[in-house]
């Protein structure tokens, strides 16, 4: 708000009003996110998961840009996956526990896959 007076000696001799004041002023709303999970897979493609929460100040808040909103989801590669042995070359290893890895049916993890190739590949459709 302005005030003005023409001439000032017509003014009242009380104090002028201020022309400016502060006034109380939020803060922005930001971003925040938390570090990367591990990756969820330890060969072979993957995901990695983050939390993205919007704060205004110390409390949650909605007044965030969605066009700047960071991901919160991204995908990992750790390493390749070891390939499956050669036809010629699948046999079961000697301290592989094969009949237990085939009861509780381990053959879809890579590892038992090729630690009990002959035994996986007999109990696959």
């Amino acid at each position: 708000m302005q005030a003005t007076c023409y001439p000032e000696k017509r003014c009242q001799t009380s104090p002028k009003p201020e022309e400016q004041a502060a006034c109380f002023r939020r803060p922005c709303s930001t971003w925040f996110t938390t570090s990367w999970s591990q990756c969820s897979k330890t060969c072979g493609a993957g995901v990695r998961l983050r939390e993205v929460k919007c704060y205004q100040g110390e409390a949650l808040a909605q007044g965030c840009d969605p066009s700047a909103k960071p991901e919160a989801r991204q995908t990992c590669q750790l390493q390749p996956c070891p390939t499956e042995a050669p036809e010629d070359a699948c046999e079961d290893k000697a301290t592989a526990n094969c009949v237990l890895v085939l009861k509780v049916k381990l053959c879809s993890h890579w590892y038992y896959r090729k630690a009990c190739c002959w035994s996986c590949r007999l109990k696959s459709p």
